[in-house]
């Protein structure tokens, strides 16, 4: 036993150990990495007192260059961690400062004492018991810190604190209800909704429960890791065109991705050469590509095309180095992954409700089937082990939440007999891709660990199935794919940062930008006018997604919901009173909930398993929505504004409804089938087949307005390359482009009885990036 003097504070039902480097709430320890650790110490030794965004990040990261928006992730984290105060104002313990940075407002104790460590080979609970102990009758002395400031200002959990940036995660889930398609979601086309469902392994868009943390786990024993992932390089590769997918050679040599709107070329760069970059598969016309896989010798690329019209996507291979395209494989619904000896492959197929894990000769003959799942559970992304033995795939269950928000995990299936057991439980909202470390030992997982929180990368160990951050930051990662002997890795890396413009009458050369700051994603999930001119939008200033007003100049902004989840899409009720928006605050899917323009009285209006795109009617009778979830049909929906029995206005694919102002008729996207093109379609509110049928362009990315003239029905489109608003006159005819931003284009919008347009934009920063020094 050696002895050591111990340092304690005490914040609420929290002691924060400095000896040890552990957080123990109620006595049970609390996870944090040791960043988040750093950055809650900092603040808590200066409680009552602003710590500027500059000292924290010099006392935190000393001899590191780091951006504010990490700092405001581990702020985000630890809000998390810490829940709520007790204080009746319900203040949380670590306050933002606009603009300037954060301040820790509870009482701290501050306590000083000798104490014993716990030797090699100790039990756990020791560990435990002896920081309990170490301060009884060990002559500990007690200091007692207030805060400084006043907590009873009013300000309470209105700070413009900055928070983890949402973000789509991909290829098992799809959209999140309420945000689809405002980002990431707005990239795949609505037109190929019923395809893309097919496809959902691993072409869209795809708590949480950690294993029990080892008391006798150390910070000595932490910081080899954690001190690994912190001096990872990161390389961005210079490519062109909008990138959805990457994968890296075995070798290291190469990287194929995807590039162009909708999926729809491959090429192949050098990493070493900054030039040296071909286009090795040419665009098709009405297909798109997906599941690029290397062989294992390098020397091909093999990839699944899917054509729009069709329900039976193909495996293909190219030579890397140049030649003609071979079809491989018929009806397949993943990527490959090879077997060890490179004899083999496994993939997944099966129709809409099932999905079934096989392995095959290269040649694409010698099938044997391994398992199957059948709806409501999700299954996809096999990924074979290096020793041969296993394959990893990942596994959700749709059951209890709607399929935009599944609860994914990873198992193992073993190659022999089908057996199949799980690494980690479900945990993760949507993940893109898995990768194998070469000595079996863990893998690599893209994923969203929360609605809406960026994908970032993580670590699992295996078969224990521990798990830790590779990535943190605000940053979305989507891909893991790694060199043979994971010395390198590359991942699809974006930056966003959107910020609310108003432009009256539309005219872009007009616009004035009202918000500013990165990490607030301030109107990325909604904005909606009041009749007064006020906006109201959907942010993540407050630490969570809240709903938020404001002033049409970006002055006097104020949080309206509070605690509650996630919310938003907002919409305002014509009159001014009622805010119609999207909240998962009652534990289960994203449903329609009713709240006064105050953000008082909230009500749940709807209790299915997943509805989006809502408004209340202009009379103020109806409120108007759309199911989105994979376990009921995609529909547009009206119910009495009160609540009460839903009525379907469409029985065809549809969503994205917006309702006339006169309130006859309502806009919504209309799928004839499941493999139809997409379509805008004119619809009686009462129901009844659509009146006008609209055709769109591959660059259509929905967000329906119908305009209070009632001149036409605006959306957005990308055609040109930056997404603007559109107008489809309800005469006919060749649609009208409304804005005409240069750069940062649309994403969300509205607008006003007077004719003023409010717009989010989102600077935005999409590119391969190469990492190594990641283990």
């Amino acid at each position: 036993m050696s002895n050591r003097v111990s340092h304690f504070y005490e914040f609420g039902q929290f002691r924060l150990d400095e000896s040890e480097r552990v957080l123990l709430r109620d006595g049970e320890v609390v996870r944090l990495t040791p960043k988040e650790f750093e950055t809650l110490l900092a603040l808590v030794r200066n409680s009552g007192h602003l710590m500027t965004k500059g000292e924290l990040l010099k006392e935190v990261w000393p001899d590191t260059f780091v951006e504010e928006a990490t700092l405001a992730q581990n702020i985000f984290t630890l809000r998390k961690a810490l829940g709520r105060g007790a204080q009746g104002d319900e203040q949380p313990f670590i306050e933002t400062v606009p603009r300037r940075g954060y301040r820790f407002v509870a009482e701290v104790r501050e306590l000083n004492g000798a104490g014993v460590s716990g030797e090699a080979g100790e039990a756990p609970n020791a560990v435990v018991d002896g920081v309990e102990e170490l301060n009884k009758g060990n002559g500990a002395a007690e200091v007692e810190r207030t805060p400084t400031r006043n907590r009873a200002d009013g300000r309470g959990r209105n700070g413009h604190g900055l928070a983890v940036s949402p973000a789509l995660s991909t290829s098992m889930s799809a959209a999140p209800a309420g945000a689809e398609p405002a980002a990431e979601g707005r990239r795949e086309r609505p037109v190929r909704a019923a395809i893309l469902i097919s496809l959902a392994v691993f072409l869209t868009f795809a708590g949480v429960v950690f294993l029990l943390f080892k008391f006798v786990v150390r910070q000595q024993m932490i910081a080899p890791q954690q001190s690994a992932f912190q001096s990872m390089e990161v390389t961005r590769l210079p490519v062109a065109g909008d990138v959805r997918e990457a994968v890296i050679s075995p070798d290291g040599k190469y990287v194929a991705y995807l590039a162009g709107d909708d999926r729809s070329s491959i090429w192949l760069r050098q990493v070493s050469a900054n030039s040296n970059v071909q286009q090795i598969v040419q665009p098709a016309t009405g297909s798109g590509y997906a599941g690029l896989t290397f062989s294992p010798s390098g020397e091909h690329l093999y990839y699944v095309m899917f054509k729009f019209d069709d329900n039976a996507p193909t495996l293909n291979q190219v030579p890397v180095l140049g030649g003609a395209s071979r079809k491989v494989l018929d009806n397949i619904n993943s990527p490959i992954t090879f077997a060890p000896d490179g004899k083999r492959f496994a993939f997944m197929r099966g129709p809409d409700a099932r999905r079934t894990l096989f392995v095959a000769n290269t040649d694409g003959g010698g099938e044997r089937e391994l398992l199957t799942h059948e709806l409501p559970e999700i299954f996809g992304l096999p990924v074979w082990s290096p020793d041969g033995k296993t394959i990893a795939c990942v596994r959700g269950s749709s059951d209890t939440y709607d399929f935009n928000y599944v609860f994914l995990g990873i198992v193992a299936v073993n190659v022999a007999d089908g057996a199949e057991t799980r690494i980690t439980p479900a945990r993760w909202m949507g993940i893109s891709q898995i990768s194998w470390l070469p000595d079996s030992s863990g893998l690599l997982v893209s994923a969203a660990e929360r609605e809406l929180s960026p994908s970032q990368i993580w670590r699992v160990s295996y078969p224990d199935g521990e798990v830790s951050r590779v990535t943190n930051d605000l940053n979305i990662y989507l891909g893991a794919s790694m060199t043979a002997d994971a010395s390198a890795l590359v991942t699809v890396q974006t930056d966003r940062a959107p910020n609310i413009w108003v432009a009256p009458g539309g005219d872009a050369a007009r616009a004035e930008q009202i918000t500013s700051g990165t990490g607030k994603l301030d109107g990325i999930y909604g904005v909606s006018w009041t009749p007064d001119g006020r906006i109201v939008y959907a942010s993540v200033a407050s630490g969570d997604w809240d709903i938020w007003v404001m002033n049409s100049d970006g002055t006097e902004q104020r949080q309206l919901t509070v605690d509650a989840r996630s919310n938003y899409g907002p919409s305002v009720s014509a009159d001014g009173r009622f805010i119609i928006f999207i909240s998962n605050r009652a534990g289960g899917p994203f449903n329609v909930w009713r709240m006064d323009i105050d953000g008082g009285n909230p009500k749940q209006l709807t209790n299915g398993k997943g509805e989006n795109f809502a408004h209340i009617t202009p009379d103020g009778k109806w409120v108007i929505y759309a199911t989105v979830s994979f376990a009921e049909r995609n529909l547009i929906w009206k119910m009495p504004f009160d609540g009460g029995e839903p009525i379907a206005i469409t029985d065809k694919p549809s969503s994205w409804p917006f309702v006339s102002p006169d309130g006859r008729w309502g806009v919504c996207t209309y799928n004839d089938g499941p493999n139809t093109m997409t379509k805008l379609a004119v619809v009686p509110f009462d129901g009844g087949p659509p009146a006008k049928l609209f055709d769109v362009e591959t660059s259509f990315r929905a967000n329906t307005v119908w305009l209070p003239d009632g001149r036409g029905i605006a959306y957005a489109d990308s055609r040109g390359g930056t997404t603007n608003v559109w107008l489809q006159p309800l005469s006919g005819g060749k649609p009208v482009q409304l804005t005409d931003f240069k750069a940062n284009g649309v994403v969300s919008y509205d607008w006003s009885r007077d004719n003023r347009l409010v717009v989010t934009r989102s600077v935005e920063s999409t590119g391969i990036v190469l990492i190594r020094n990641f283990k």
